[in-house]
């Protein structure tokens, strides 16, 4: 974090139980940029499970959308203007840097001489600033935001497919299934997460007794959250690195869940300052 900047933001990918139990490398990945003036990119990845070379695909995948979305907001000097793009601007932009990221990512795979499916990975990319939040995703993952009345908010809707497990990736024809979002309004912090964490951090798999099913609420679980948050904004005394493997260290076993947790496990969390 650059010390202009209005954030304070902790991001890491650890490596879930069955992986390490079956010799496989984690398959998520994460990244954060900070650009100017309060603005900045949070990207995270998640490598398909039975493709053999998703880590890969997944950190190139983060490595381009960084590229990309940052070079998207300066050619529109959102900075400049402190403005977010309307709705119909930003699913345009966000469509098209997506395909972009997945053309530069079937050359990759040809320099390297890897089959393009073998670097399947979803991906969420959300864009902040001090006036809102732009995000746009493929496939599932969870993200949230922090409202002006301490409301925790879901961003997006997991993609499923019709089968268990089924999810779409960047490596998909997924143009008809891109979701993005403009969120204008004020908020102190945000979440964006691999599925790896979502049992831990989001009310996501409920059971109704009355209707007999599961259900979905997708909401941020502020108990998780909230002193998440108060932690963060104690760690002013600390560099980049020394808070990811604090964070890291949190991931791994903050939790009973995330102790135990077999899927790798990604969260990037960022609160602004109190101004």
């Amino acid at each position: 974090m650059s010390k202009n900047s209005l954030w304070t933001v902790v991001y890491a990918s650890v490596i879930g139980n069955l992986h390490v139990r079956e010799g496989m490398p984690c398959q998520d990945a994460c990244a954060i940029k900070d650009l100017a003036e309060g603005w900045g990119i949070a990207v995270v990845a998640d490598g398909a499970g039975s493709c053999q070379h998703s880590d890969k695909g997944a950190q190139q995948t983060v490595y381009l959308a960084i590229q990309h979305f940052a070079n998207t907001v300066y050619k529109n000097q959102w900075i400049e203007k402190n403005n977010l793009p309307a709705q119909s601007q930003w699913d345009r932009l966000a469509l098209e840097n997506l395909m972009r990221i997945r053309d530069d990512l079937q050359t990759f795979s040809k320099q390297n001489q890897l089959p393009f499916e073998s670097l399947s990975c979803t991906i969420i990319v959300l864009i902040y600033s001090p006036v809102g939040l732009l995000i746009t995703h493929i496939g599932d993952g969870r993200a949230g935001y922090l409202n002006a009345q301490e409301e925790w908010q879901s961003m997006i809707t997991p993609f499923r497919g019709e089968e268990a497990n089924q999810t779409l990736f960047i490596t998909s024809d997924f143009e008809k299934e891109v979701e993005s979002r403009v969120i204008n309004e004020k908020i102190s912090a945000f979440c964006v997460l691999s599925d790896g964490c979502e049992k831990s951090a989001f009310e996501c798999n409920l059971f109704d007794k009355e209707k007999n099913l599961y259900y979905d609420p997708n909401r941020p679980y502020p108990k998780f959250f909230n002193p998440n948050i108060l932690a963060l904004s104690k760690l002013d005394n600390m560099n980049q690195e020394q808070k990811n493997l604090l964070w890291q260290q949190f991931l791994i076993e903050g939790n009973a869940q995330l102790k135990n947790e077999t899927d790798d496990k990604t969260l990037i969390l960022g609160m602004i300052a109190k101004v």
